[in-house]
């Protein structure tokens, strides 16, 4: 019996708070909101962000506003990213609607490693009206350099 023998790289762990850091662009898209994620390795190791991030938008006195994610049920193999120091992921983000408190301009991100804060760029929060179930989130995709 003749045995294969391949090097592989050592599994890359979950990225903890302090080795991503995160940005998200809002922008109009009729009465809804749509936006990039993104997640850049700024630990000194590989990492991993694993499944979809979770977004919570924070309200101005920045507690968590009552919003819910749509699951949604594209497949993604595998269902990860792995990032090396400075290397990015972008994952699609939306916000169809809102009828509540007045949003501050912020959302908590959230990851099987963790979970962060993260200032907004452009709108608070859709000038439509809906229900607090309209958020959604796609898998990070690795950034080409």
């Amino acid at each position: 019996m003749l045995a294969v023998v391949t090097e592989s790289e050592p599994e890359a762990a979950e990225a903890s708070p302090d080795e991503v850091a995160f940005t998200l662009t809002w922008l109009p898209d009729g009465d809804a909101l749509k936006g990039e994620l993104e997640a850049r390795n700024v630990g000194e190791r590989r990492v991993r962000l694993s499944g979809k991030p979770s977004l919570t938008p924070l309200g101005v006195d920045g507690q968590p506003l009552d919003t819910v994610a749509i699951i949604t049920l594209e497949l993604a193999v595998p269902g990860y990213v792995e990032l090396d120091p400075g290397e990015a992921a972008t994952a699609r983000v939306g916000w169809a609607g809102w009828d509540g408190l007045t949003a501050g301009g912020a959302v908590r991100v959230e990851w099987p490693g963790g979970q962060a804060d993260v200032a907004t760029l452009g709108p608070r929060q859709p000038a439509g009206n809906g229900p607090p179930t309209n958020l959604w989130s796609s898998w990070f995709v690795k950034v080409d350099c």
